[in-house]
């Protein structure tokens, strides 16, 4: 942590005030009459869960797309995978399960059953951008166009910042309404980090608003492989690559300086009987993150599938299943698959009670693997997204 969990008295407050820190809430981290115990500041997973819990008041409406001469009301509540055709695909009686972590229970699972109208949405596009600037994914089938692929990747990269921004406003809110809370060092840490991976999604939004405006597509590097049957789930993320699949380096994610890290967009989609993994990033990043992609594209099935059960969890909340895929895993294939999901790596019960987490030993170096961003292809997890009738 180091410097980085130092609030300088000259810099803007964390509450967003705009106010210097020394003139804002340096001295009510002391003096406010509600304040966190030491026990709550100094354990990650009670500081997360107060975050966690801020995150359903910072909803907001907007449209990222920068020319808003054409913008038309309302703001949509737009789909990140489409309605027809991905989501029907996966849907049973007009409904998928999706895996909320923002709605965490000591008890039972936080995987539900929602209408298909309401899963992968975020207020992100006015009606007219959210229907014209994607018509070429919600109105024709997939064909591997360099368009297609880049809009799918822009509409993931829009659902992010739109998350980014939101998490932000949590972090502010949680300091406005108790500001003890910048004593905690994991506070402070998750601000700083969060701060610059909003700069980082705002700079690529601002390249891919540039690159649609100019009808320039042409801007991503992108590996596309076909599964022969039609999966029963669908997904769509972005993520920074830590490391390749043996474990080496790629890039430092808890890096502190003001680069730009590489992303990897990435998208599962049914089509017609099949379905198609859809992997890109920026060209101009390519050169860093090659190797990742070179050890991906010389997987044969088998441990491709492999990988993406691993990493679609470890990444993304954004995996819509089928009902009858999530019915067909064991109770403990459902809890480490939502372990990773939420990033928790074991029961959140026990961890409050200050209780071992995991079932096993092996568990545990499963979850701080995930969270490290490694792969272990040795290993097949308890769960199967790729499981089929």
């Amino acid at each position: 942590m180091g410097k980085n969990i130092k609030i300088n008295n000259s810099e803007p407050c964390l509450c967003g005030s705009g106010q210097k820190f020394k003139d804002c809430c340096k001295a009510k981290m002391f003096t406010s009459t509600t304040r966190y115990s030491e026990d709550i500041l100094n354990n990650p997973q009670r500081v997360n869960a107060i975050l966690q819990n801020m995150m359903d008041k910072t909803d907001f409406k907007t449209c990222v797309y920068p020319d808003k001469s054409c913008c038309k009301l309302p703001i949509k509540n737009a789909h990140t995978l489409q309605n027809n055709g991905v989501l029907s695909a996966v849907s049973e009686l007009e409904h998928v399960m999706v895996t909320d972590p923002l709605n965490k229970v000591r008890k039972g699972y936080i995987t539900r059953k929602i209408s298909k109208n309401k899963a992968t949405t975020f207020y992100g596009f006015c009606e007219y951008h959210d229907s014209y600037l994607f018509k070429d994914i919600e109105l024709k089938e997939y064909k591997n166009e360099i368009k297609q692929n880049f809009l799918f990747a822009y509409r993931v990269l829009a659902q992010e910042y739109h998350k980014k921004e939101r998490v932000i406003s949590s972090l502010q809110n949680c300091v406005k309404e108790n500001p003890s809370i910048l004593i905690s060092p994991i506070m402070v840490e998750n601000y700083r980090m969060m701060d610059l991976a909003r700069k980082d999604i705002r700079e690529l939004l601002d390249i891919f608003n540039t690159s649609y405006m100019n009808q320039n597509f042409d801007i991503l590097y992108n590996y596309v492989y076909k599964f022969e049957k039609q999966c029963r789930f669908a997904v769509t993320t972005m993520y920074v690559p830590a490391s390749t699949l043996d474990g080496e380096e790629l890039v430092d994610i808890y890096s502190k300086e003001k680069d730009r890290l590489p992303s990897v967009f990435l998208t599962i989609i049914p089509v017609n009987d099949c379905s198609y993994l859809i992997m890109s990033c920026l060209k101009l990043d390519y050169a860093k993150v090659k190797k990742y992609f070179d050890d991906i594209e010389k997987l044969d099935e088998n441990k491709l599938k492999r990988f993406l059960n691993w990493t679609l969890p470890t990444y993304s909340e954004n995996i819509v299943l089928s009902p009858k895929l999530w019915e067909s895993w064991s109770e403990k294939a459902k809890n480490q698959y939502e372990r990773i999901v939420s990033g928790m790596g074991g029961d959140f019960e026990k961890m409050l009670n200050r209780e071992f987490p995991f079932e096993t030993y092996e568990d545990m170096e499963i979850a701080l693997k995930t969270q490290l961003g490694i792969i272990d292809m040795n290993n097949v997890p308890q769960y199967d997204l790729f499981l089929v009738e």
